[in-house]
């Protein structure tokens, strides 16, 4: 974890760029920092002076009873001990059941305390219906401390709803009641003993009731003309009115109430009314806030070797207790600050196990964390055992929906801080519901040295826009760790786990152990290509699919391929003006008049945000011990979609590796360094690779193991000193140099991409290239063999390469060149010179090789070459020829009509004359 200085830095612009560390920064051990931080609230609340609670003095049970008189003897000893000067109050072993007040909570905390639980003590929570609850509150404290014992949500008895009776008749507008026969009216309800539950309450639809609407009446104590408060005559059903209703006064006020509902149109019989249980909930209907502990507003808190449970939310939440209509007056304290959470033992709440939602600088700590929304057979997950989210730790302060001034550095304002700096480490997490950890809105979060475990949806992860998210030294096993935004991975293991990359903007992967699991994703945020169409006249740029930007968004221009449209340079940055949802203008100056241009360009060139292409990936192993198939396979193994990412040092065993960017990328090439492939198969597409490794022992995967870019020129891959033993490799547009082929095979299936392979050794292996038609379709350049066959059409080309074997080139025909292209002074090897022959034949005039003639009325293919006036044409398309030959053109690219045939010039007819006469 890092504390200290952080700076911002600011382009001339004074916009926020990617900030980075500088050297006042202090990199610390979290433990030692938390040891630090929990003597300094131990100090504020001063040296221990004990107290033990007296159950016979505040009437307290703990034999599991009486939760009334309980609850308000805790209470009252908590108040009465801080009066008496003590600040560590004890309470014994035994099963103490309590229960919540009309506020929703059970046991108020004071500041300067430590309440200390025997490891025996348990608080039962008393079944109720509060859709948010707390059994132990912290509001607006300092320096307080819990601790020990066992605390038991009500989530095995908790009111979700209540069913209500109906009889006919009605009430007056005075309140009193009427036999109208046209009218049912409810039951009396009462708000005191459904408190939470009828805090906004709802009234569901009725079958046979075709009425859409209820009257609702409320009574203070008793229902009679002389206690009636008010009514509506406005009620919606739910759920198509899903929004509650609730009460004309406080509940000492107005804490009675009946239904009525007109039946008129949908009369009823008595039996049927009988019969009628409605439905009675709260707008609340989730009831997800029931907590174990609530920390708001709080400072210096500590929560210690505590077993939480069954809490129909949250075992532990941390937030903003206040709220203001005028935004001024919160202060940086009441969003709460040094929260420390550590020995805790939270499980089967129905919620989260912890949910940080505002408070600063918290330290979650050794703590274990485990099966959140299941029920206690820890399989079954269900209403009455979750409700979403069901993550282990949640992250998220909801304050952009409030009107508290929130600082945040993604959107480059100033304000107070919520949910900076938060420690999450040597946690065990495992088998919750839907997730186990995900950070929506905290700001310098560190994960390190927690285990992840159990498979669930969310998995672990931060959204992207949230800064300084590290996950250092964590254990994932069965579960998914998601990196995006500008997140940091340093040291992970996976075992059947996944790493995923998802709107990544500034990822920094390394030192990653997966095995039997995946690493996978895109980091393609920032690239958008080259544009569907340009506007010269107004400079507009227009793609296909939304960009994403608004006006100001900086971006640069690249010219891989293509050529930028004159107007624009490649070593500018540019601002984005006039925008459309596809399209715009750019400015050299932020809001400034939109650039000029000339002229289109020359498709291929691309543009982007002027940073993208950040991630950068390192030291990664993916790994299985035994595969049983040589095919490609997706599901295993490393893939991911990039544009211009760096890796370094991959190394993937028994299963799959691609590295790809988007269908006609065009913008910089991934860079790739040290990619170790054991029996495993592989696809590289627009990237430059150094120091290749691909080993097979295996039988090889059909169609191929390692494949080289593609069909695509936009798809070229350079490849840089490269180890092919026992594969296949497939060469798409594909450059290699320096490589060594042990037992392999040299394949390209028939495209117009063209390839090279140069300065490489070659030992027993094929070069299988003899279907290839496309001229320079591949080009075998000063290559060693050495046992290796070769098994070439003429499309290819062979030039300075040597056999080891026989110590001569591969240059070397039996006759002078019939097809292929050709240079002046090439040299052509004779393979069979006899006494009195010739060593080989010299190329005097370069051009296209061919000895094929015209002929009159002859068939001709598409793509047959013949030679006429010293040039060579090819037929454009197929036909027969005329009964006299064409006037031949000798322009260059200039075609002649033959009958049914299109003859095209390509070039001089090649001319070999032999040289170096042997002696008989």
């Amino acid at each position: 974890m890092m504390i200290g200085k952080i700076k911002k830095l600011k382009n001339n612009n004074q916009e926020y760029m990617y900030p980075i560390t500088v050297a006042e920064a202090v990199f610390t051990d979290p433990e030692k920092t938390l040891t630090a931080k929990l003597s300094e609230l131990e100090a504020g609340i001063g040296s221990p002076v004990s107290y033990a609670i007296e159950l016979d003095r505040w009437g307290i049970q703990n034999n599991g009873t009486d939760a009334e008189t309980t609850t308000r003897g805790i209470n009252d000893a908590l108040v009465w001990a801080k009066s008496a000067g003590y600040n560590h109050v004890v309470l014994r072993g035994g099963t103490y059941l309590i229960q919540v007040d009309p506020n929703g909570t059970a046991i108020y905390m004071p500041s300067g305390m430590h309440f200390e639980m025997h490891h025996d003590c348990i608080l039962q929570l008393a079944g109720n219906s509060f859709p948010n609850y707390r059994m132990i509150e912290m509001k607006g404290i300092r320096y307080a401390k819990v601790s020990g014992g066992k605390m038991i949500g009500d989530k095995a008895f908790h009111q979700y709803e209540m069913a209500v009776k109906f009889v006919r008749g009605g009430v007056n507008a005075d309140g009193s009641l009427n036999d109208n026969p046209q009218f049912i009216r409810s039951q009396v309800i009462d708000r005191y003993a459904n408190t939470g539950l009828l805090s906004t309450f709802r009234l569901w639809s009725i079958n046979g009731i075709t009425n859409t609407t209820y009257s609702f009446y409320q009574y203070k104590d008793t229902v009679s003309k002389e206690s009636f408060v008010n009514f509506r005559d406005n009620g919606g059903f739910a759920p198509a009115v899903p929004s509650g209703r609730g009460w004309f006064d406080t509940i000492d006020k107005a804490n009675k109430m009946i239904f009525t509902i007109d039946i008129t149109s949908s009369p009823l019989t008595d039996a049927q009314i009988a019969g009628i249980s409605a439905k009675v909930d709260n707008a609340y209907y989730t009831h997800e806030s029931g907590l174990g502990i609530g920390i708001l507003s709080s400072n210096y808190i500590e929560i210690a070797d505590m077993e939480i449970l069954d809490c129909t939310g949250d075992a532990i939440l941390t937030g903003i207790g206040v709220y203001y209509d005028d935004p001024s007056q919160y202060t940086q304290e009441e969003m709460g600050q040094h929260i420390y959470i550590h020995g805790c033992d939270l499980h089967h709440c129905r919620r989260q196990g912890i949910s940080l939602c505002g408070s600063n600088d918290v330290y979650v700590f050794n703590n274990t964390i485990h099966h959140i929304g299941y029920m206690e057979d820890s399989l079954t997950s269900d209403f009455r055992n979750g409700t979403a989210p069901m993550f282990g730790i949640d992250v998220e302060s909801m304050v952009s929906e409030g009107n508290i001034p929130y600082k945040s550095i993604y959107l480059n304002r100033d304000g107070l801080e919520t949910n900076y700096r938060i420690a999450i480490c040597n946690n065990y997490i495992h088998h919750n519901a839907k997730g186990h950890f995900v950070n929506a809105d905290g700001t310098l979060v560190t994960l390190q040295n927690n285990t992840f475990e159990g498979y669930n949806v969310g998995g672990i992860s931060s959204y992207p826009n949230q800064w300084y998210i590290q996950y250092i030294h964590n254990t994932f096993i069965g579960c998914q760790l998601v990196v995006s935004g500008n997140n940091v991975v340093n040291g992970a293991i996976f075992n059947s786990a996944n790493l995923n990359l998802s709107n990544v903007q500034g990822a920094f992967i390394e030192n990653v152990q997966i095995k039997d699991g995946l690493f996978n994703g895109s980091s393609i945020y920032g690239y958008f290509g080259a544009p569907a169409a340009v506007d010269v006249a107004s400079g507009t740029f227009t793609y296909s699919a939304a960009h994403g930007m608004g006006n100001g968004a900086q971006i640069s221009f690249e010219q891989w391929y293509g050529k930028v449209p004159s107007g624009i340079s490649v070593d500018k940055l540019y601002y984005t003006v006039n925008i459309t949802s596809t399209g715009f203008q750019v400015s050299e100056t932020k809001g400034g008049t939109p650039v000029v241009i000339t002229d289109a360009g020359v498709t291929g060139f691309s543009i982007g945000r002027y940073n993208y292409g950040r991630c950068y990936i390192s030291n990664v192993t993916v790994e299985r011990d035994w595969k049983d198939n040589n095919s490609y396979d997706a599901g295993s193994g490393f893939h991911l979609l990039m544009t211009g990412g760096v890796l370094n040092n991959i190394m993937v065993k028994n299963s799959s590796l691609s590295v790809k960017p988007p269908a006609a990328y065009v913008g910089r090439p991934n860079v790739l360094e040290s990619i170790t492939l054991i029996e495993s198969t592989a696809n590289f597409e627009s990237s430059s690779i150094s120091n290749l490794k691909a080993m097979r022992i295996k039988t090889r995967a059909a169609g191929g193991d390692i494949n080289l870019g593609a069909s695509s020129v936009y798809s070229r891959v350079n490849v840089d000193s490269g180890l092919f033993q026992g594969v296949q490799v497939n060469l798409g547009a594909a450059y290699l140099s320096n490589g060594t082929f042990l037992n392999a095979i040299i394949y390209k299936a028939e495209s117009p991409t063209l390839s090279t392979v140069a300065h490489s050794y070659m030992e027993n292996s094929s070069i299988s290239l003899r279907w290839l038609t496309y001229e320079k379709s591949v080009i075998l350049v000063k290559n060693i063999f050495n046992q290796t066959a070769v098994d070439v059409s003429t499309a290819v080309q062979l030039i300075e390469n040597i056999d080891l074997n026989t110590r001569l080139t591969d240059n070397r025909m039996s006759a002078p060149p019939t097809s292929g292209t050709w240079a002046l002074g090439q040299i052509i090897y004779n393979t069979a010179p006899v006494p009195g022959g010739y060593a080989g034949w010299i190329c005097t005039t370069g051009g296209y090789a061919s000895t094929l003639a015209w002929a009159a009325s002859k068939s001709y293919d598409k793509g047959n070459r013949i030679n006429a006036m010293g040039h060579v044409y090819e037929a454009m398309t197929a036909g027969i020829s005329g009964t006299a030959s064409p006037a031949f053109p000798t322009a260059s690219g200039a075609s002649v009509t033959d009958n049914s045939i299109t003859w095209k010039e390509l070039g001089l007819l090649a001319v070999f004359k032999a040289f170096g006469p042997i002696s008989s």
